[in-house]
């Protein structure tokens, strides 16, 4: 591991470059040689992968309450957060 931040590089990939590919990472869109390069990185980070536990918990949790038109599921998450402001 060396560097510090989001310019930490564990594995040979940088925190920055995990965090860009997290969604596809969890969608399950990318190649597997590049799915193994950010495992490796999330298995010796422990920053990226706390985080990356986080996105993947708040995602299911998004996902399994839409019904069809998530634009109805977003506008309600965007109320609720300006309700708890």
């Amino acid at each position: 591991m060396s560097s510090t931040g989001l310019e930490t590089i564990v594995a040979g990939v940088r925190c920055r470059d995990v965090l860009a590919e997290l969604s596809e990472f969890l969608d399950g869109s990318l190649l597997p040689a590049r799915v193994k390069e950010l495992q490796a990185h999330l298995a010796g980070c422990d920053n990226c992968a706390r985080f990356g536990g986080h996105i993947a918990q708040t995602l299911t949790t998004l996902r399994s309450g839409t019904s069809g038109d998530t634009r109805d599921h977003a506008t309600a998450v965007l109320a609720r957060i300006g309700a708890e402001r």
